[in-house]
Order: C-alpha cells, then sequence, then structure tokens
C-alpha cells in the first residue's frame, strides 16, 4: 500500500504488520497478560462523546498551546519508545525531526537505540525531552549531566511500578533472551522480510545505546540483566529518590507512569513541574484501568490543592478526536507513542510525518466541531451528556 493510501492511524498500523518480521511487529503492537489493559485505553477514549456546537464563533481559530513555556502547533506530543531502531534504522532521530517540524516534543527513550546525543543532533533542545529512571546516585547524576550539557531543559522520570508482568505475545516468539531465539516458524517469518532485515544488518546496532557496561558499549546479549538489574533486582529509592533528584536537577521535572490521585499529589508535593499520566500503553502492568478512566479524579486532586503542575497524558491516543477528548477531561496536553511507531514501521520518516499531519487535521475537524475557537475553550463542557429516556 502507498503511502497516499494511509488515512489514519490504523491504516499505519496494517502496514507495519505486513511490512515488519512478526517477533518485531508483536513487540510494537502487544501488551502483557491478557492485553486488557492496552485495549482500554483506545476502547475508553472512544466511549467519550463529544458535543457538537452549531455555528460557532471561530475567526480567531487557534490550536497552538504551551507546555512548560514551549510553544505547540497543537497539544500532542511524542511519548518515550524504547529500541526504534528495531522498526527503522533512523529510529528516534527520524521521529525527533519530525515532532521539531510539526511544532512538538519528542521524548527521547532511557532505552533507546540511539544516544541522546545523536538524538539532539537532530532536533531543538527545548524540543527534547530525556527520559530517565531513578538509579544510583552517581549514575543519576553522570547522566543529568550530559543532558544538561546539550541545552535540554526537561527531564522526564519514569515512575511506574517496579514489577512488570509477561509479554505473552514476545515470548510465543522467542523474546526470552537477547539476541532473540524464535521458533522455525519465527525464521521462516523473518525471511519473508528481506527488506527488514537488510536493514537490521547494516543499521545501528541493536541495544540501549545510552548505557555502558565497563566504558564499553553493551552488548546485545546484556540487554535483559541490565534491564532486571536496574529496573527489579535493586533496592530503588522511591519517592526519597524523586526528592533528591528534584533538588539536584534545576530544569523542568516531569513524571511519567502517575496513575492515581495519590501518587499525582506526591509529585506536587516533591515540587515536579508536569505529570505524564500513563501505564505504558498496557505494556507494563495488565488488570490496571486505562487513563481515560482515572484522569479526571487525578486532575480534580491536583487542581483541588491549588496546584498548578502540568497535567499530560498518554496511552491510546489514535486520533486527533482522543487529544480533544484527553484536553476535555483536564490534560494540558496528549502524547502519543504507538501511533508513531506504527507509522515509523510501515513507512520511516515519511510516515512519521503523515501520521502527525493526519492526528493535526483530525483535531481541527474536532476542535471546530465542539466549538472551541482555541485549545483553552476546550473543556468539560464539550462532553457530551447522555440523557436517559
Amino acid at each position: 500500500m502507498s503511502l497516499k493510501w494511509a488515512f489514519n492511524i490504523n491504516d499505519f498500523r496494517a502496514r507495519a504488520r505486513r511490512r515488519l518480521p512478526r517477533l518485531v511487529f508483536d513487540f510494537l503492537d502487544g501488551g502483557v497478560l491478557d492485553e486488557y489493559t492496552r485495549q482500554a485505553n483506545e476502547r475508553d477514549f472512544k466511549a467519550i462523546e463529544l458535543r457538537p456546537e452549531s455555528l460557532a464563533d471561530l475567526r480567531n481559530f487557534d490550536t497552538s498551546t504551551t507546555v512548560l513555556g514551549t510553544k505547540l502547533t497543537f497539544p500532542l506530543m511524542v511519548s518515550p519508545m524504547g529500541i526504534l531502531t528495531m522498526f527503522h534504522p533512523k529510529a528516534d532521530v527520524a521521529v525527533a525531526r519530525e515532532a521539531m517540524k510539526m511544532g512538538s516534543i519528542f521524548m527521547h527513550s532511557y532505552v533507546s537505540g540511539i544516544t541522546i546525543e545523536d538524538t539532539a543532533k537532530a532536533i531543538e533542545p527545548n524540543r527534547l525531552w530525556a527520559q530517565t529512571t531513578l538509579r544510583t546516585p552517581a549514575e543519576n547524576e553522570a547522566y543529568t549531566k550530559r543532558v544538561a550539557n546539550l541545552g535540554i531543559d526537561t527531564l522526564i522520570l519514569g515512575a511506574e511500578t517496579l514489577a512488570a508482568d509477561k509479554r505473552e505475545r514476545d515470548l510465543h516468539n522467542g523474546l526470552l533472551t537477547m539476541p532473540p531465539r524464535p521458533p522455525l516458524s519465527g525464521l521462516i517469518n523473518f525471511a519473508m522480510h528481506p527488506g527488514w532485515v537488510l536493514r537490521w544488518l547494516t543499521g545501528p546496532s541493536f541495544n540501549f545505546a545510552d548505557h555502558l557496561i565497563d566504558g564499553r558499549p553493551m552488548k546485545m546479549k546484556e540487554m535483559y540483566s541490565w534491564m532486571g538489574y536496574n529496573g527489579h533486582e535493586i533496592e530503588r529509592p522511591g519517592w526519597d529518590g524523586v526528592r533528591e533528584l528534584r533538588d539536584n536537577w534545576k530544569g523542568n521535572l516531569v513524571l511519567k507512569g502517575i496513575a492515581t490521585p495519590e501518587s499525582a499529589m506526591k509529585a506536587v508535593e516533591i515540587g515536579a513541574d508536569g505529570i505524564l499520566v500513563s501505564n505504558l500503553g498496557g505494556r507494563h502492568f495488565d488488570g490496571q484501568p486505562s487513563t481515560a478512566s482515572v484522569l479526571p479524579g487525578i486532575v480534580q486532586a491536583v487542581r483541588n490543592a491549588g496546584s498548578s503542575m502540568e497535567i499530560y497524558v498518554d496511552s491510546g491516543i489514535r486520533r486527533g478526536h482522543d487529544v480533544v477528548r484527553a484536553l476535555a477531561l483536564g490534560a494540558n496536553a496528549a502524547s502519543a507513542g504507538r501511533a508513531f511507531g506504527y507509522a515509523l514501521g510501515a513507512y520511516g520518516q515519511k510516515g512519521v510525518e503523515k501520521a502527525f499531519q493526519i492526528l493535526h487535521d483530525e483535531f481541527v475537524v474536532a476542535m471546530k466541531s465542539v466549538g472551541a475557537a482555541t485549545v483553552g475553550d476546550i473543556d468539560s463542557s464539550v462532553i457530551s451528556r447522555r440523557v436517559s429516556i
């Protein structure tokens, strides 16, 4: 299918499914366990009905907004996505370039296959947020210095649960180890995707590029053991560690993975500048509620406390209408990950460019349809209230 026939994010997903080996597509597309949370994220956004406004005054129509002082063309950012090199060799660089072109923000994953330095070459510093996770004080200090030296002023800290459920699609595909050991059917499937295999062989190394082991680049076979050590096997400092990071980092601090009002209030207490309400697209802990369902309670708790901390939301954004829905629920902006992952895997950088344009155009139509002349006009009043008959 030619790019000109891609009209929505699901078209990119369908193309990526055909173009990528099954193991790679399932890594992008899948969730954990029964994938309940993954499905709920999309379902619950779509279930929010928007109220049409006839003959609205839209003479000063403006889709722009600001996030931590940076102007966005429209209120959508790019969430951190690990190992984008699996889907296309240009990976983070391709997505970052299109994010900047669209006047958006790209969040660089701490498990990216491209270094933060290489990504920074493709995008202006105020358009790039650097994700990290709590590690040892020395490692935290070393990374924040690298980020500051690049002129990046926003750090996004993973604040998710420490345990992770099984990604059963990955297990069935042989992603028990690195390098993967797929079954015979998986090897045959790889052979049916020679274009991807060629890009794999000639593209950047497949590892966590930002992390060194004993001063040398990490090897593929060391990826899982590194994740285990840094994610589950060490005693992580929790909120005390977040406070320490907040005290030592002078730029903006955004906490990603906030999913309850209680956690949001802790973020307010430690002085976070923003939170990203997220369940990692259902890729971490299954059975938790969708972000659309928990967002209103989080917004209410933060605003009732008198805090102006910015609130963003991801997980399940597939349409420009979903961005309107997110703002109507109280978010300052929305963010998407998989949507751009599908586009990258399907068509590379050109696909990401068109995905941005599609979501922007859908957002414009939805915004006009609910009678909002500016982003500030989008509030709970644009949500339709069903009447029992």
